[in-house]
């Protein structure tokens, strides 16, 4: 492989003008040296080298993406919510010219000694981050940092949520207009989540609309996955809950469920309805389709990479705390009684 020395030489002109040519800055430069240096640059396969453009520019182009082990303990890309949170936000930053690192931590305090270590230029947070570890990051490491479904009230904080209670609200309310007194709520109902406190209380503001108060909500405490939906599903087939209808809080847990009742005799949606919340692709091919709160995953990843880049910019920001909208989709897992 070529040096930027040698492609140099070949081309009968200086390292700096073989330089900005690499870095397209050719203003300067005439349409045949342009031409000349962009065949030897192809022909001698020459790669920039990435840490010597650090050391110079001061910059690595590297944005790091955090996401907490609790997701995940072995592959974070089994969650069908964050392989396409993901891609979305991936996208979005290699179209501004920036590489991506995806980066699992098991304690977020690690996050800033490793955002030092590759000197990166920014970072964006997956999993919830709580107002103290987000002062105590903001403390160690000065890169600009964007925090997805996390919430504090500090103005120099740049965070992206989604209107969670809305999303729990428009569900239980759906069920409630469709004729289904007995609707469950399954998910990891945490107190310490903001994230599950809102879409419960969502829930509950909607059977109380109907008549209903707290003492009437069904929860399904559970982890949100596939296997735990197929346990509950069953349960629910078996009549070990006496519920119509379920709110599930992730789309995988929806389709667990859906899965376990077929499977012990129960149909959705003829005996069971279902709404799910997130949206993801997989609800669309799923049988029967799947009716799911969407939360427009690329309208949140364009937000939070929006911010990340008006940061590193140092740009003026109005908007430090973005909360996007929620809206139902229907498809065919809810029937009306």
């Amino acid at each position: 492989m070529a040096t930027l020395k040698e492609i140099a030489q070949k081309a009968g002109v200086s390292m700096m003008t073989v330089s900005n040519v690499v870095n397209g800055k050719t203003e300067k430069v005439s349409k045949e040296t342009l031409g000349r240096i962009q065949a030897l640059i192809k022909e001698c396969n020459y790669v920039p080298n990435l840490n010597a453009r650090t050391l110079v520019k001061s910059t690595s182009q590297t944005i790091v993406v955090f996401v907490s082990t609790f997701v995940s303990h072995e592959n974070v890309f089994k969650d069908p919510y964050l392989a396409e949170f993901f891609g979305e936000i991936e996208s979005l930053i290699r179209q501004n010219g920036y590489y991506v690192l995806i980066q699992t931590i098991d304690e977020i305090e690690n996050a800033a000694t490793l955002l030092k270590k590759w000197k990166a230029d920014g970072a964006v947070f997956l999993s919830p981050v709580s107002p103290e570890k987000i002062r105590q990051l903001k403390a160690e490491c000065a890169v600009p940092m964007v925090f997805v479904d996390s919430a504090d009230d500090d103005e120099t904080t740049l965070t992206v949520g989604i209107n969670e209670f809305k999303g729990g609200f428009i569900a239980a309310k759906y069920l409630l207009e469709a004729g289904h007194r007995k609707i469950g709520i399954a998910g990891f109902y945490d107190k310490a989540s903001s994230i599950v406190q809102a879409r419960y209380a969502g829930y509950v503001a909607a059977l109380a609309e109907f008549g209903f108060c707290e003492n009437d909500a069904v929860v399904l405490h559970t982890v949100t996955t596939y296997e735990a939906g197929l346990y509950f599903g069953g349960a629910i087939a078996n009549h070990e809950f006496d519920v119509t209808a379920v709110f599930a809080t992730a789309d995988l847990l929806a389709i667990g469920i859906m899965e376990g009742a077929r499977r012990n005799g129960c149909i959705v949606p003829r005996d069971l309805s279902v709404v799910g919340f997130d949206n993801l692709s997989v609800a669309q091919i799923v049988t029967p389709k799947l009716t799911s709160v969407s939360q427009d995953l690329g309208n949140k990843a364009a937000a939070a990479v929006g911010l990340l880049f008006s940061a590193i910019r140092k740009e003026s920001i109005a908007q430090p705390h973005i909360l996007c909208d929620v809206q139902l989709e229907l498809r065919q897992s809810v029937l009306e009684r």
